[in-house]
């Protein structure tokens, strides 16, 4: 029986593992620090990668939430095992899993909750899209997502992950297309600009871009003969977010990707701004496709999604676990074709993850804004 081995677990898995429970599927976890609560004592194992070897039997599931230095994607290739990430397909990564393709091992990377949920949307678009795609259609695509707190302070943000993910990204060159044009940038910071969320309140936020953008488009399902005006996936903060980490900003732009200063740091604004243990946070979502036609947009929609931490857990823990839940079952039940995945591709598969998300988030729907405009005016 195939066996999912969720390795460097923690309680921000908690959520995850108990959808696997549901769904009666054999599973072991490994954790990196005590016992979890509402986990079954015999499924749990300090997290030890000799251990984790002898356990790893070919046809198992291998869940790795964060990264590990591709030690758990290398183990997982070496014992023949599946692998689903909650982290962005790197060089360093598509190196390790090369061969999964002729070893008949499935990976999917970039099935978090941001890069993961916000794939999901975009598939969704660009395939509603495609059937109504017309000669002339001007393409103007955005995808922004990110975790904010629910009661946030000056700083605009808070802690519920070591922040050097995101210290990193910011310290990381950035790219977009605008103007019909790849637009570059040495940090995503010197580009933030004011957003308004399409919430049934409508809120503005602050988004930039981070990472580039053009590779997401090709693996979205973007026709290479469409004509793309505008696309940029990036990061949505509160607004005020840009005054509030000034400061840090300044400390970037004079270190760089220095390793160093930016664990420092990080441990810094973990230790100044963590949410406290019960404390509500939220997740929010964008992803947009607007087709314009002389002039006139003709085509437009949008996934909008806001969610709010409650007694299961932060948000963002109970999403992100979520979704990796379910990249384990789609490999256990054979819905993902050897090979690396940036997420599932197939339409069937991305709707209904979208149920499953849009059940647990509490806000989440894809608008029609042409019809909501037709309705606002009538």
């Amino acid at each position: 029986m195939t066996t999912i081995h969720w390795v460097h677990a923690g309680a921000d898995a908690l959520f995850g593992l108990a959808h696997l429970q549901n769904i009666d599927v054999a599973a072991q976890v490994w954790t990196r620090e005590g016992r979890l609560p509402g986990i079954p004592a015999e499924m749990q194992h300090p997290m030890d990668m000799e251990q984790l070897w002898e356990a790893v039997q070919p046809g198992d599931i291998v869940v790795a939430p964060r990264p590990t230095e591709f030690a758990v994607a290398r183990l997982a290739m070496e014992r023949g095992a599946h692998l689903a990430v909650g982290w962005h397909a790197s060089a360093g990564l598509r190196d390790t899993v090369a061969d999964a393709a002729d070893r008949g091992l499935c990976v999917l990377a970039e099935a978090g909750m941001v890069p993961g949920i916000e794939h999901l949307m975009a598939r969704d678009l660009v395939n509603d899209y495609s059937y109504d795609a017309q000669p002339g259609d001007v393409l103007h695509f955005t995808a922004y997502g990110g975790g904010v707190p629910k009661y946030p302070d000056n700083f605009r943000h808070k802690f519920n992950t070591s922040p050097l993910s995101l210290l990193n990204a910011l310290a990381t060159p950035t790219s977009w297309i605008g103007d019909g044009r790849v637009k570059r940038a040495d940090f995503p910071f010197d580009v933030i600009r004011d957003y308004d969320l399409h919430l049934p309140t409508p809120e503005r936020h602050q988004v930039y871009p981070h990472y580039d953008v053009a590779p997401y488009l090709a693996a979205y399902g973007f026709d290479p003969a469409w004509q793309v005006q505008t696309a940029e996936r990036g990061a949505i903060r509160l607004k005020g977010w840009r005054d509030g980490w000034a400061e840090v900003f300044d400390t970037i732009r004079q270190t760089g990707k220095d390793a160093e200063a930016l664990q420092a740091m990080a441990e810094t604004l973990w230790a100044e701004h963590p949410f406290a243990p019960t404390e509500a946070d939220r997740v929010v979502l964008s992803v947009m496709l607007r087709a314009e036609n002389d002039g006139r947009t003709r085509w437009h929609k949008e996934w909008v999604l806001d969610a709010v931490g409650d007694r299961q857990g932060w948000a963002r823990y109970r999403l992100n676990s979520l979704m990796l839940a379910l990249a384990a079952r789609a490999i256990a039940d054979g819905q993902i074709t050897p090979g690396l995945h940036i997420g599932p591709t197939d339409p069937d598969l991305i709707a209904a993850w979208l149920v499953e998300i849009t059940h647990e988030a509490g806000y989440s729907r894809r608008i029609n804004q042409l019809r909501e405009k037709r309705a606002r005016s009538g």
